[in-house]
């Protein structure tokens, strides 16, 4: 299966993508927990580049493709904003008190650790965001795609 979404830049159009791939990954049978884990990087990035990349400023919209077969389930987002290599983020202060940790960092952390693979490239003005989860089928199915 393969899919690709545009999304408008802004939180609500945000919203309604994650509710539109949430129902397509569980109707083909991705696991609930992969299919939350999806809803989360996916917010994550794109919430990203709405508010630190300038997404949202520059009106442009991003575009997710996300492929699934029996082995892995693979989310690319590509938007417009600054550049920006979410792997590169340093590990937050998870040690730190509420008060003694900066803002931010936490959610770029936590795709970091969802992802089996995270990879980042820079064509022209567009970031490329490629997340890979694998094994996104319940071992017992066997009317996997």
């Amino acid at each position: 299966m393969r899919m690709d979404l545009d999304m408008a830049p802004s939180l609500e159009a945000l919203a309604g993508l994650n509710d539109q791939l949430e129902d397509s990954l569980l109707q083909r049978g991705v696991v609930a927990e992969r299919v939350g884990q999806v809803r989360l990087i996916v917010e994550e990035l794109a919430a990203n580049a709405l508010h630190h990349g300038e997404c949202a400023a520059r009106g442009l919209p991003l575009r997710l493709r996300v492929s699934v077969d029996r082995e892995a389930l693979v989310l690319e987002l590509r938007e417009h904003g600054q550049a920006f290599d979410p792997a590169r983020t340093a590990v937050p202060a998870l040690a730190a008190g509420i008060e003694e940790r900066p803002v931010g960092g936490l959610g770029l952390f936590l795709v970091q650790q969802l992802a089996d693979e995270l990879d980042y490239r820079r064509e022209g003005d567009a970031n490329i965001v490629r997340v890979t989860l694998l094994h996104p089928f319940s071992a017992d199915l066997e009317d996997v795609p």
